[in-house]
């Protein structure tokens, strides 16, 4: 596994740019939500590839408030909303 550069300080998903490389390094339970509701949605994203250490880069983001925001996880290409973006920690990397 080669060594990529990282940003030093962690942000989250909906922060980045179009264009922008990351690397994920966690998962946040949302401050205010149910649950059981809080739970399913983090599973969702980890299933769909968003787990610690993997590389994703912005592709797009909606014309109207950012949303949807199109990010690619390995070969896949998800759409996520900027709730969604906001539970997911990364460190911006200088290649994707």
């Amino acid at each position: 596994m080669s060594s990529l550069p990282v940003s030093p300080s962690p942000i989250t998903l909906n922060h980045l740019r179009v264009g922008d490389a990351a690397i994920v390094t966690d998962l946040f339970q949302p401050a205010q939500s149910n649950l059981i509701q809080a739970t399913d949605i983090i599973r969702r994203l980890k299933e769909l590839g968003f787990i610690h250490g993997e590389k994703i880069k912005i592709l797009h983001k909606g014309y109207f408030g950012g949303e949807p925001i199109a990010v690619r996880v390995g070969e896949s290409t998800f759409a996520l909303r900027n709730f969604e973006a906001a539970l997911i920690g990364v460190s911006k990397t200088e290649v994707a």
